[in-house]
C-alpha cells in the first residue's frame, strides 16, 4: 500500500478512557419484552442488557448515526441518518422479527442493511461509543433481528479484551426445513482503532445486515457498486468480503508504516551518531506494536477461515432440494475468502519477519553501545596509565630530592647551631676548635637516624596495605 494514501477519518487512533464507563452496578432487573425479543437466551445476559439500555438513556452526547439501505427486489433505497421514526417505519414496512416480509407477494425478495456509526462523533474509543445507541433505536434493531449477544459484547467492561466469538446459527421449522441462517462475529480494521459487529441473518427471501462501525471506505465502494448494480445486495456473503478486504488493506498499511520505521533505523551505519537510548526505546515500541498486530493479523486470519467455512456450510444446506431459496450462484465467495485469507496469511508472516528484524536491531543497538563502552573504557585506561607513569617519575623525583634534603639536612642543622662556637673567623686565618669532632659525630648518627625512622615508616606503611588487601581476596 501506498504510504501517502489519506488517513482513514474512521479508523484514527482511538483512547481507552475508562473514566467514562458507567460505575453504577448492574442490576438484574429486565422485562418480559426483553426475553420475547431474545434469539439465544443462553448466550446474553439480560440483567447487562437492561443496564446498558439505562445507561444509553441517561447519555446526552452525541448520538450514534443509522444509515438504511433496502426495499423490495430492485427496488432499493439508501436512508441516510434516519432518525427513530424512520426506524420503526422502515422494520415495520420491510420486515418482522426473524427476517420475514411483512407485505407483498411471497415470491418478492426483501433487503434490510442497517449501517450504525458509533466511533465517527467520539474519539474516546469503543467504550463510551457503546452508549451511543439510544434504546428506541436499539429497540427497533432488535424487533429487526439484532442478536442479545452483540448487546452483552458491547455493554461488558471486559468486552475491549474479552471479544465476542464467531457465531454461526441455523433454525429448522417442524418439517427440518432450513427457516433462518444466521452469523455473527467482531472484527477490527486496522490496530487500535476500534472495533467492529456484523450480524447477518438469511431467510428463503429476506436478507438482512446490522454492521456496526462498518468500515466507512467499504461503504463507499458498496454504495457506488450498489448504485451500478442493486441485485449485488442478493450476493450472499458480498458485504463480509468487503468489509474484510477494506480491513486487510488498513492491516496492510499498519504493517507498512511500521517497516517504513524499521527501514529507517536499518539504515544507520555502525559509524553514525547514533541516539542509542532513544533509538531503543522507538524500537521497542515497534517490536511491540509488531508483536499486537501479528497477533491481529492471526486473529483477522482465523476469522476469514471462518466466514469461509460458513459459507461452504451454507452453500451446502442450500444443496437440500426441500431447501427451496434463491441463491446467487454465479460467483464462489469461497474463492474470495480463500484469496483474503492467503494474504492475511502474508501479512501475518511478515508482521513476524519484521519483529524479528526489530529484535535484531535492537541486539545490534546494544552490542554498538557496548563496543563504545569499551572503546571509551580502553581510552580512559590508556590515560590513566599514562597518568601513573607520570606520578611515578614525580614520585622518583620527589624522592630523590628527599633523600638529598635528608643528606643535608642534619649537617645544616647541626652547622647551624654550633657555627657560633666552633668556628672563628679572625684577621689571618680561620681558627678552629679544638671540639670540631663533635660536629661529624652528632651530625653522621642524627643522619642515619632520620633515615632509619623514614624507612621504618614506608616499611609499616606498605606492610599495613599489603594486610588490608589479603584480608579483601580472602
Amino acid at each position: 500500500m501506498a504510504m501517502n494514501q489519506e488517513p482513514r477519518t474512521d479508523r484514527i487512533r482511538r483512547k481507552l478512557d475508562w473514566k467514562f464507563w458507567p460505575t453504577s452496578p448492574v442490576s438484574g432487573n429486565f422485562s418480559a419484552l426483553d426475553l420475547h425479543l431474545s434469539s439465544h437466551p443462553e448466550l446474553e445476559d439480560q440483567a447487562l442488557i437492561a443496564w446498558g439500555f439505562a445507561e444509553s438513556e441517561k447519555y446526552q452526547g452525541s448520538k450514534a448515526k443509522v444509515d438504511i439501505y433496502g426495499g423490495f427486489d430492485n427496488n432499493l433505497r439508501w436512508h441516510s441518518n434516519v432518525d427513530d421514526e424512520k426506524l420503526e417505519g422502515f422494520v415495520s414496512k420491510y420486515l418482522l422479527p426473524g427476517g420475514t416480509p411483512e407485505s407483498g407477494p411471497a415470491s418478492k425478495r426483501s433487503v434490510g442493511f442497517f449501517f450504525v456509526n458509533t466511533i465517527s462523533n467520539s474519539n474516546q474509543g469503543w467504550l463510551p461509543g457503546n452508549f451511543h445507541i439510544q434504546p428506541r433505536t436499539l429497540r427497533s434493531l432488535q424487533k429487526a433481528g439484532l442478536s442479545g449477544a452483540i448487546l452483552t459484547s458491547m455493554w461488558s467492561p471486559e468486552g475491549v479484551w474479552a471479544k465476542m466469538g464467531n457465531q454461526c446459527f441455523t433454525k429448522h421449522d417442524e418439517n427440518e426445513v432450513l427457516s433462518s441462517f444466521e452469523i455473527c462475529y467482531r472484527y477490527v480494521c486496522g490496530w487500535d482503532t476500534g472495533a467492529g459487529i456484523t450480524q447477518s441473518i438469511r431467510t428463503r427471501n429476506t436478507i438482512t445486515y446490522f454492521c456496526i462501525n462498518y468500515p466507512s471506505q467499504a461503504l463507499d465502494r458498496l454504495q457506488a457498486y450498489l448504485q451500478a448494480d442493486p441485485s449485488l445486495a442478493y450476493r450472499d456473503f458480498f458485504l463480509d468480503a468487503l468489509c474484510a478486504d477494506d480491513s486487510l488493506k488498513q492491516w496492510q498499511i499498519d504493517i507498512g508504516q511500521r517497516r517504513s520505521l524499521l527501514l529507517y533505523h536499518e539504515r544507520k551505519y555502525e559509524n553514525e551518531d547514533i541516539d542509542f537510548d532513544g533509538a531503543t526505546k522507538q524500537l521497542h515500541r515497534l517490536s511491540r506494536d509488531l508483536n499486537t498486530i501479528g497477533q491481529d493479523c492471526r486473529d483477522f486470519d482465523a476469522q476469514l477461515g471462518f466466514l469461509n467455512k460458513t459459507y461452504h456450510k451454507y452453500m451446502n444446506k442450500l444443496q437440500d432440494s426441500k431447501n427451496n431459496w434463491r441463491v446467487d450462484k454465479s460467483r464462489d465467495m469461497g474463492e474470495t475468502f480463500e484469496a483474503l485469507k492467503s494474504q492475511c496469511d502474508n501479512c501475518a508472516r511478515w508482521a513476524v519477519v519484521y519483529r524479528e528484524r526489530t529484535n535484531i536491531r535492537i541486539n545490534l543497538l546494544f552490542h554498538l553501545a557496548n563496543q563504545r563502552e569499551s572503546r571509551t573504557n580502553t581510552e580512559i585506561a590508556a590515560s590513566t596509565a599514562k597518568v601513573a607513569e607520570q606520578t611515578r617519575r614525580d614520585s622518583a623525583s620527589m624522592i630523590t630530592i628527599a633523600a638529598v634534603t635528608m643528606f643535608f639536612l642534619p649537617g645544616t642543622f647541626i652547622s647551624a647551631i654550633l657555627s657560633t662556637t666552633f668556628f672563628e673567623f679572625g684577621d689571618d686565618r680561620l681558627q678552629v676548635s679544638k671540639q670540631w669532632w663533635i660536629l661529624p659525630v652528632v651530625t653522621i648518627p642524627l643522619m642515619m637516624v632520620v633515615f632509619a625512622v623514614w624507612l621504618g615508616w614506608h616499611y609499616f606503611k606498605f606492610r599495613i596495605r599489603d594486610g588490608e588487601r589479603i584480608r579483601k581476596n580472602v
